[in-house]
């Protein structure tokens, strides 16, 4: 039984580069970056997701060799899956996009009708409440990472009431969509104990000129209980009641290679940190750590390399530059 799940999708990226670089179908999806971001700290980590029966089995296998329990992941019988392509932009935004084919072209003629397509086959590469392992509801926390907000809430309220902490990613809006709306689906907030949005989610669902406090302030009005706002290269900044000034974490300073997957990993060291310590401030800073080790390299493979004894040295320097 693993002390550590994370929930989401598992997924096929092609990375591109503002400089016009790209890495073609490397492994990738939030379940898979946040599960090495808490393997970075301790190895009992499980994964609960759906995958195509066409998914690298060797992607897998390379999860299960470095310690994470794959048990979790239910392969389907069908060849549609969570596949496409992340560019990221000049001010350090990025677009999800279709991979190739008809979604593709639907994508770039038809936006209209990606949205619609995109609200009934998103759920279908999402885990829902009825895909996690009896074995599973014993674990320590829960990470939800984003998926769709239907299968959000039913991995919600099958772990309500069984699993110690649970944290949750908002998801984004689907591409295509206007800004300045919520899902209407969305799970309920007041259910988690931390949620984690990153500031795109934030300008997805309330405008492109919202401030982290604004923000914040909307997301306790949905409910939430905490908030810990990603904010890229700032660092994150915690919101730990509605009234309380927020806290600032920073980012642990390295050479960047590639920022995918980088709110997915600190959510997976979040996780691991606040059932350790029990203390936010202390969990972001494992959260940042877990990042700074993923966006060293391309993927996430790399990272299940990485020790704790690494990962503590970095905790002690990041801790330490809070108290000055």
């Amino acid at each position: 039984m693993p002390k550590y799940l994370v929930i989401g999708c598992l997924g096929i990226d092609t990375i591109i580069f503002e400089d016009g670089r790209s890495i073609p179908r490397q492994p990738g999806g939030d379940a898979y970056y946040g599960a090495v971001g808490a393997h970075i700290w301790d190895p009992s980590v499980g994964i609960v997701a759906v995958v195509p029966r066409t998914y690298p089995q060797e992607w897998l296998d390379t999860l299960q060799a470095g310690g994470v329990d794959t048990v979790g992941v239910f392969r389907n019988q069908g060849t549609f899956g969570l596949e496409g392509t992340i560019t990221y932009q000049a001010d350090g935004t990025r677009l999800l996009g279709a991979q190739d084919g008809v979604l593709r072209f639907i994508q770039e003629y038809l936006p209209g009708l990606l949205v619609l397509l995109g609200k009934s086959m998103w759920p279908k590469v999402c885990p829902n409440g009825e895909h996690i392992p009896p074995s599973y509801l014993d674990a320590h926390a829960a990470f939800i990472a984003a998926a769709a907000p239907g299968c959000q809430a039913s991995c919600l309220r099958a772990l309500r009431g069984k699993v110690g902490t649970i944290l949750l990613d908002p998801p984004p809006l689907l591409p295509g969509q206007k800004h300045g709306r919520v899902h209407d689906d969305l799970a309920d907030l007041s259910l988690v104990d931390y949620l984690l949005p990153s500031e795109q989610e934030c300008s997805e669902y309330w405008g492109d000129d919202v401030q982290p406090g604004e923000a914040a302030a909307k997301f306790f009005d949905l409910g939430a209980r905490k908030v810990v706002l990603k904010q890229g290269a700032r660092g994150v900044s915690l919101f730990l009641g509605r009234d309380v000034q927020p806290i600032r974490v920073p980012v642990y300073p390295t050479q960047v290679v590639d920022t995918t997957g980088a709110g997915d990993s600190f959510g997976g060291g979040f996780m691991v940190g606040l059932a350790e310590t029990g203390d936010p401030i202390k969990a972001a800073c494992y959260g940042a750590v877990s990042s700074s080790f993923v966006i060293e390299g391309f993927g996430a493979d790399h990272a299940l390399q990485v020790t704790r004894q690494q990962a503590e040295e970095r905790l002690q320097v990041l801790l330490g530059s809070l108290k000055k």
